[in-house]
């Protein structure tokens, strides 16, 4: 009997406990939310065409990291530098278009005049007295607030942010500059935009717009004699194999402006979004700061196979007097544009 009940009663525990791990496996998720290997994930292709240890490239891939690791694995973002996925007009469109290869990339402000004119203001030669205050502008000014949902409006394609594109600066191949005279006649590369071609003008030289992707070749090749990128971009792209000679003219704080497909964006649950947002304004913080890191370094590699001309401020001074006539031309050429409260704007930072 004593055997009998022993059998029953571990019979009854077993049943107990299958009964607990049942409705154990069978509990939702907490919050009623579906298992991770269950949610969607986004994946993102980014384009821009820096190269790989360029800051922007760094930090656009850091971006992509901090996204997966906020979003648990539910945002995947591919970086391709240096123009893997083609010229950058391309891409461009590709975000404009529904369903577009293309979801996320950076290109200088200048290039972006390209697919508006809302961004011409940005390539006007001395704009800016420094990269902190260009840097205050671009997060805070209400201009450019206004600008980027212009832009939005325009081309579809949203603002993110601005990575830190360098002083622009001049390489060349003929000669040390170190005054607008030396310039004369010197061909040199330019974006596809015409304040950039009006401020090379104006400083006599012969502007040649063409794309990134084809400059290197370019200077190679002596089709141009120099370009004007910033120390860093010019470094990375290994323009200093190719050309014997860089002024730190500084004529624009250059920045690279952040884009998402807005159709894509508005595709993302809320929370994404917000990740989204999050994780640009920390690469953009970082790649900054990373810049500012670098250029000393980068500084005194480009002297090992460079002649380098450090302009004073008064040598400066004659480049920023030669180009006031773009200014001229920019306000009869774009007298939609209110250059003057752009201007007041700046100088509140």
């Amino acid at each position: 009997m004593k055997k009998v009940i022993s059998f029953v009663l571990g019979m009854a525990m077993m049943s107990a406990l299958a009964g607990c791990g049942a409705k154990k496996a069978e509990a939702p998720a907490a919050g009623g939310a579906a298992p991770a290997a269950e949610q969607k994930v986004y994946k993102i292709n980014y384009a821009n065409t820096v190269a790989d240890s360029n800051p922007q490239a760094i930090n656009a891939k850091w971006m992509a990291d901090r996204m997966k690791e906020l979003s648990g694995g539910r945002l995947e973002m591919t970086v391709f530098n240096n123009n893997k996925l083609g010229a950058f007009s391309d891409c461009f469109q590709q975000m404009q278009q529904p369903g577009g290869t293309v979801q996320m990339g950076d290109v200088s402000s200048a290039s972006v005049t390209q697919f508006s004119d809302l961004y011409t203001p940005y390539a006007l030669p001395f704009l800016f007295s420094s990269k902190e205050q260009s840097f205050q502008y671009f997060d805070k000014g209400e201009t450019i607030k206004a600008i980027e949902d212009r832009f939005l409006e325009q081309t579809n394609v949203r603002v993110l942010g601005y990575f830190y594109n360098d002083a622009r600066a001049l390489t060349n191949s003929k000669r040390a500059v170190s005054s607008p005279a030396d310039m004369n006649g010197l061909k040199l590369r330019v974006m596809t935009s015409d304040v950039y071609i009006k401020t090379f003008e104006s400083l006599g030289a012969a502007p040649v717009s063409m794309q990134f992707s084809e400059l290197f070749s370019a200077l190679q090749q002596g089709a141009v004699d120099g370009q004007d990128n910033g120390l860093i971009l010019s470094m990375d792209s290994k323009f200093n194999e190719v050309q014997k000679y860089y002024t730190d003219l500084g004529h624009v704080q250059d920045t690279s402006v952040i884009f998402i497909s807005e159709q894509f964006y508005r595709s993302l649950p809320e929370d994404l979004q917000q990740i989204v947002v999050q994780a640009v304004q920390e690469a953009v913080d970082k790649e900054r700061q990373d810049y500012a890191d670098k250029l000393d370094s980068y500084l005194e590699e480009m002297k090992k196979t460079m002649e380098v001309t450090i302009l004073t401020d008064a040598q400066r001074g004659v480049f920023k007097e030669s180009c006031r006539p773009v200014y001229d031309w920019y306000r009869q050429a774009y007298p939609d544009y209110d250059l003057d409260a752009i201007m007041a704007d700046i100088e509140k930072y």
